[in-house]
């Protein structure tokens, strides 16, 4: 990657299925730290190989995820309780690739507007 500038967190979601005893349906999310769609999809083709099945209709899409789009929560093991709080349902959101991990961690700032 060239720029950090040009950096965005990616969703790269994977749709697919597989037959065993019956239709299995794959529904798979990536997050990872890309420049552009093409990188993004690049960089979850090693994960998508450790899935180990065949697919019938793969479905492949990548996104920029906006931060506006992250519900709010906080982690509050340190004050006594157990988790993360938040008024809403929690997904955990967190880089998918080892590498990303070593260089980046996802984090949200406050800009002002003015």
């Amino acid at each position: 990657m060239s720029s950090n500038q040009n950096l965005q967190l990616w969703v790269v979601h994977f749709m697919s299925s597989y037959y065993d005893d019956g239709i299995v349906p794959v529904d798979e999310r990536f997050f990872v730290v890309a420049e552009n769609y093409d990188q993004a999809i690049e960089k979850c083709k090693s994960e998508l190989k450790k899935l180990k099945k065949k697919y019938v209709k793969n479905e492949i899409k990548a996104i920029p995820l906006p931060m506006e789009t992250l519900v709010v929560a906080r982690d509050s093991s340190g004050d006594g309780r157990l988790g993360w709080f938040s008024n809403k349902e929690l997904s955990p959101v967190s880089l998918s690739l080892k590498k990303d991990k070593e260089e980046y961690r996802i984090a949200i700032c406050l800009v002002p507007k003015k």
